[in-house]
């Protein structure tokens, strides 16, 4: 079952970057764009882990990385891939994280091959062909494929978590809230999102306090209290294992 995210798709994209890279001279890249959504078309294979979700990469795959998400990606020699990087905007269609293209991916290979020699003198043409490219991933994101997708103990235990993230959160407490059992909650987040609650909770987290550090003027304690994590030890610990940066240091990054 595909890991599906929402994506803002009614408006055109807006292209940041985009380029055809090679890879692999060093054997693991690793990046987190806070503001930007990246997509990859690739035509190697690699383990790419995206936060808590690992994928075995084949040849003919595609995959989107959300913002304030760490893409990390363990090459198996030379790679070489089409990127893009966007701002998406407008209301949201379900999109697989990771999908194999199987016949179709030369011609989208093609397409966004093609549009990325025009990206500076027709910036309209080639978001067109990023946007395309894009809906055509909607039929795999289709909710009736996805019956977990939408489920009402979901969409409420995730509107508890984000309200509650400065608390501790018992996911016992909050399958007895949503109305479900522990296990069938679980098996809801996994079939929904890919992971655990527990992990889906310090993802939630984790983001929230990257945001933060990068977007306000909060003390560092004080964002790691507004997210539930008041040992600074392990604030610290958290926030280098998955930006490979102190808090501090991604406060400055962010500012230079």
């Amino acid at each position: 079952m595909s890991i599906l995210l929402d994506v803002p798709l009614t408006e055109p994209p807006e292209i940041v970057a985009m380029g055809r890279n090679a890879h692999g001279f060093e054997p693991v890249d690793r990046y987190c764009l806070p503001d930007l959504w990246s997509l990859h078309l690739y035509g190697y294979e690699a383990r790419v882990r995206v936060d808590e979700r690992e994928f075995e990469v084949r040849p003919g795959s595609i995959g989107l990385t959300p913002p304030g998400s760490t893409l990390e990606t363990h090459y198996r020699g030379i790679s070489v891939h089409i990127y893009v990087h966007f701002r998406a905007h407008g209301d949201s269609r379900l999109l697989p994280m990771m999908h194999d293209l199987g016949d179709r991916y030369d011609e989208i290979y093609r397409r966004l091959y093609a549009a990325h020699r025009f990206q500076e003198r027709e910036p309209r043409r080639v978001a067109s062909c990023l946007w395309d490219v894009l809906w055509d991933l909607t039929d795999v994101g289709r909710v009736d494929d996805h019956p977990a997708v939408g489920h009402p103990a979901v969409m409420a235990a995730v509107e508890r978590i984000s309200k509650r993230l400065s608390e501790p959160i018992s996911v016992e407490a909050l399958a007895e809230e949503v109305g479900v059992s522990t296990s069938y909650l679980a098996k809801l987040f996994r079939a929904t999102y890919g992971e655990t609650v527990v992990a889906f909770i310090r993802r939630q987290r984790v983001e929230r306090a990257i945001h933060l550090l990068q977007r306000s003027t909060l003390p560092i304690k004080a964002v790691a209290a507004s997210v539930g994590i008041p040992d600074l030890q392990h604030f610290n610990k958290l926030i280098r294992s998955e930006t490979g940066l102190s808090p501090r240091g991604l406060r400055e990054s962010r500012a230079k």
